[in-house]
């Protein structure tokens, strides 16, 4: 007696390929080509599914779902650390090459295209206002480890910005190290406003007033007054050693009268 051939419907047939095709209205339908498909025949499903187009629908639409797959946390903690870290490296790079931060704006499009996440790098307002602060803290915490609680020389000089706002710049010297610890602005210069500033930058980078031993300015007359009487009495040891570069400079200019 022969065998009895099992039918086929097109639910049965759809259920041989998983996830490859669908049923709609007695139809069979491929999900990724959106096409018909004779289902009676399984050579002609098959041949389908062996088609070139079928086969780089598939693949597209895998490609395509990888892209748009969501991040872990820890992988979109680690790409927003990585921008973040490109972007205070570039800030440090122009400041240590004392490069204005406008000149980004300028430099926008070259980094969108030769850097990786160039795209990232934000125009000069947002770097100074949402990145320049963290670099700098970073920077002075980095002066603190250097001077903290060292015998250390210390340089203060006074000039005018662009701005003609009055500027004291102190440096620390300590072996073969000499940083820009402070700049701050005045709005009277005097000896006991300048030997505020000192004292102030001396507590915040922990150096008791008994380790300072050299103190280095110009020869103006206020300087020579805020070491006799506002920095000897707290650190008797400090030595005042006049600026010779400005001597020469004023014995010049006298000269030239």
């Amino acid at each position: 007696m022969p065998k009895k051939q099992k039918t086929s419907s097109v639910y049965t047939r759809c259920n041989e390929y998983k996830d490859i095709f669908r049923v709609d209205d007695n139809v069979l339908f491929c999900n990724h080509c959106n096409i018909s498909i004779d289902w009676k025949r399984k050579s002609t499903v098959d041949n389908h599914c062996k088609s070139q187009k079928h086969v780089f629908n598939v693949r597209s639409q895998e490609e395509s779902q990888n892209k748009t797959q969501q991040l872990t946390l820890s992988s979109t903690q680690a790409v927003s650390e990585s921008k973040k870290q490109l972007i205070e490296d570039l800030i440090e790079a122009f400041a240590t090459a004392d490069i204005p931060l406008e000149k980004v704006n300028s430099l926008l499009l070259f980094f969108k295209k030769h850097v990786k996440n160039g795209g990232s790098i934000p125009q000069a307002p947002t770097l100074r206002q949402n990145y320049l602060p963290s670099v700098f803290d970073k920077h002075f915490q980095s002066l603190k480890l250097l001077f903290d609680s060292k015998p250390v020389a210390i340089i203060m000089d006074e000039t005018t910005d662009d701005c003609a706002r009055s500027v004291v710049n102190t440096l620390f010297c300590y072996h073969n190290e000499t940083k820009l610890v402070s700049v701050d602005f005045l709005e009277r210069v005097n000896n006991t406003t300048m030997g505020q500033v000192l004292t102030t930058i001396l507590t915040h980078f922990n150096i008791s007033f008994n380790l300072p031993c050299l103190f280095l300015s110009d020869s103006a007359a206020y300087m020579k007054k805020c070491h006799c009487e506002v920095l000897s009495p707290l650190m008797p040891q400090l030595i005042h050693v006049p600026c010779c570069a400005h001597i020469i400079n004023l014995i010049g200019y006298v000269s030239c009268w």
